[in-house]
């Protein structure tokens, strides 16, 4: 049975007009469901409010994810409204005056679908589903439910590190694309050089490490695109700058990095760059990059940052919850398929 339907949902993909090969972001894809035809058929929410693809897995999840980001509404609405205001478009209504029945508003027509019990709201969605490509999915930004926001510590001292800065482009070479795609080099060179007590004397000799990093895990390792925690540590860290004191840090909490930083540590970490709404970026923002996390300031719940993604990115605060939503580990390669959130972060000490 979960053959035919994998069969069918590709199939379908194939079939539907609208095929999606690509964007940076959700753009019109917002509140639709995507179907990965070039995988199993698997389905895909992009969630309005905030543009992130969800992963509905079997009906049971898809069920209850659609549950955990519907929207309540009053009965009355839902039964006389026939179609509905396009602010309301791809999102799921709630009657909270039933038995909280779930509907999702199709983009599409902007009608409504009872999405019933969680095998009749996997049929829905699979067939409003539009296929998408690979390529097309990679950009979109992943969510995960299960990494609930929390409030950030007001309370502590802040901390701050003294850091040496550089952009990864640090002439504004971003044409090149060890520069473009330079942030784990130029992270781990800010994070080397603060270990060892060092400055980075120039933009000559930032570019130059940025460029040397590159070009060297290039040849040695045959990637220097997207390039893992793991793999920033292990290939540019401790092989290319000969620095052995960095590990990976799974599934870190808002408070694990906090705690890290009052240790005296310095953390590197991958980031959903477009969920970080920086405006120095060129819009919507990279989907994959990686920065220096040097402080926290409890009293107004911000990380200090060195964001080698702009050339301000010297002492760039970000609010403390939206720097850790943001946290996203990434595959080696370029622009890998993201399947799964994992709060994963590089940890640097003297």
């Amino acid at each position: 049975m979960k053959n035919n339907f994998l069969r069918f949902t590709i199939l379908l993909g194939v079939l539907l007009p609208s095929f999606v090969f690509g964007a940076h972001f959700a753009g019109d894809r917002s509140g639709y469901i995507l179907l990965q035809v070039e995988k199993n058929g698997e389905a895909w929410y992009v969630y309005p409010t905030d543009n992130n693809r969800y992963y509905l897995g079997r009906p049971n999840d898809a069920f209850a994810i659609m549950k955990k980001l519907g929207l309540g509404a009053k009965h009355d609405f839902i039964a006389n409204t026939e179609t509905f205001p396009s602010r309301l478009s791809g999102m799921i209504l709630l009657d909270v005056e039933q038995n909280g029945e779930a509907y999702y508003i199709y983009p599409g027509d902007l009608r409504k679908y009872y999405l019933g019990r969680p095998a009749d709201a996997f049929r829905i969605m699979s067939q409003l589903g539009q296929g998408i490509s690979n390529v097309g999915l990679v950009d979109i930004p992943t969510g995960d439910i299960t990494h609930s926001s929390v409030p950030a510590p007001a309370q502590g001292t802040k901390v701050l590190l003294s850091v040496p800065f550089t952009s990864q482009a640090p002439f504004g070479g971003w044409s090149d694309l060890r520069q473009e795609d330079g942030c784990e080099e130029a992270s781990s060179l800010m994070a080397v050089r603060w270990a060892k007590g060092e400055s980075i004397a120039s933009k000559d000799e930032a570019l130059k490490n940025i460029l040397g990093a590159s070009d060297y895990i290039l040849e040695k390792y045959g990637e220097y695109r997207d390039v893992s925690p793991t793999d920033t540590v292990n290939w540019i860290i401790k092989d290319y700058f000969k620095y052995p004191n960095a590990a990976v840090k799974e599934d870190v909490s808002l408070n694990d990095i906090i705690a890290e930083l009052e240790k005296g540590n310095l953390i590197i970490a991958p980031m959903n760059g477009q969920l970080l709404h920086n405006p120095n970026y060129t819009a919507p923002g990279p989907p994959i990059h990686m920065l220096v996390i040097r402080g926290y300031d409890p009293a107004r719940k911000v990380f200090i940052t060195n964001d080698p993604g702009t050339r301000l990115g010297e002492l760039y605060e970000y609010d403390a919850n939206v720097l850790y939503q943001a946290i996203r580990a990434y595959n080696t390669g370029y622009h890998k398929l993201i399947e799964k959130v994992e709060k994963d972060i590089i940890v640097v000490w003297k």
